[in-house]
């Protein structure tokens, strides 16, 4: 059992716009929910997710989740993490806000709402391992809240996972160039992506803004999934399906497979 292999993915679901017409969370959640269903990651952080979605994802009987919204209620938007519950036990969890203070809903330096991030801590009842998942949505609009956002994730990890694996995932609106990207990589992990030993399958891009006929050179690298230096990655993915012409989400879900 030490050699097992975790999938782990990070999925934007986009969030239940009634402005979205033909793309409404109303004409893709069957979608969503199949291919969730299909693929069986072992846990899953999820962005955009509003109150109304989560009743939808409830369905997903395999799983758990852990996460609030950003206004520390159920009806706004989430950043949850949902994990198997019959492989892994919570230990422990929670949510902060990114911002100067952390511990009660705000916002600061331009961020356009407010910006959270969720953790876990997992333990794995096969095999025992435990593994800290952490999973947030960085700020659309303003660069500098996107780089503050993540010192205070890269503080928080260095703070509470000290000698656990940890997987860090999300929409960070930013590509490799930018400096909240730098920031995480400075602070010891690893962009699962590059750090693959057998390469990554599929567009280094993930947002399509619902775009079918978007090439893939075109798409924004804007989702990531890091590591620590406790985790090993196999391989990574970006997963295209669509279903008639149609992406279940304006973002590509990113997946990596993984040691611990």
């Amino acid at each position: 059992m030490d050699k097992l292999v975790y999938h782990f993915a990070s999925f934007n679901l986009r969030y239940d716009n009634p402005h979205d017409g033909e793309n409404g969370w109303a004409h893709r959640k069957a979608n969503v929910l199949d291919m969730v269903r299909h693929y069986g990651w072992d846990a899953i952080g999820m962005q955009e997710v509003c109150g109304s979605q989560l009743d939808d994802l409830s369905s997903l009987s395999d799983y758990s989740h852990e996460g609030i919204g950003r206004e520390n209620d159920r009806e706004s938007e989430h950043v949850p993490i949902f994990y198997k519950k019959q492989i892994f036990r919570k230990e422990d969890g929670g949510t902060f806000w990114l911002s100067t203070t952390p511990g009660r809903p705000s916002k600061s330096w331009g961020s356009d709402c407010k910006r959270i991030c969720t953790w876990v801590k997992l333990r794995d009842g096969r095999n025992g391992k435990r593994f800290i998942f952490v999973n947030t949505h960085l700020d659309h609009v303003s660069e500098e809240a996107r780089f503050q956002g993540a010192r205070i994730i890269a503080g928080w990890i260095a703070q509470h996972a000290s000698g656990l694996p940890v997987i860090l995932t999300g929409d960070f609106n930013a590509s490799p160039d930018e400096r909240c990207y730098r920031e995480i990589i400075a602070a010891g992990l690893a962009d699962a992506r590059r750090a693959a030993e057998e390469g990554h399958y599929g567009p280094t891009g993930t947002f399509t803004g619902f775009d079918y006929a978007i090439p893939w050179e075109k798409l924004k690298e804007i989702d990531h999934i890091f590591v620590n230096r406790h985790v090993r990655v196999r391989k990574t993915r970006t997963v295209v399906d669509s279903f008639d012409r149609k992406y279940p989400s304006d973002h590509f879900p990113i997946t990596a497979e993984v040691l611990l």
